[in-house]
């Protein structure tokens, strides 16, 4: 990937990476990579429904990609994760 991508994302200038990322997307709206870095932040700022469809995106383009799929799976998990006692104190 592109080492201004990953300088930005490294220095939370997430929101920079994020529209370069799209802007190159509109030129190859294919492409793994793309789709696998709009995932990862997604996933750092949280928006883990967002970061599941970027890696699902991923996954439809290879289905072997194992980093997506650990990265949806961690972020279904995130998503799933239920603490009775946080409602019940």
């Amino acid at each position: 990937m592109d080492e201004k991508i990953i300088e930005l994302y490294e220095n939370n200038q997430l929101a920079d990476a994020y529209k370069i990322l799209t802007d190159w997307l509109k030129q190859k709206p294919n492409d793994e990579q793309l789709h696998l870095w709009i995932g990862k932040i997604h996933y750092k700022k949280g928006e883990w429904g967002l970061a599941i469809n970027a890696f699902n995106k991923v996954l439809e383009i290879n289905p072997e990609n194992q980093e997506a799929k650990s990265s949806a799976d961690l972020a279904a998990s995130i998503i799933s994760y239920f603490t009775p006692d946080m409602f019940n104190p």
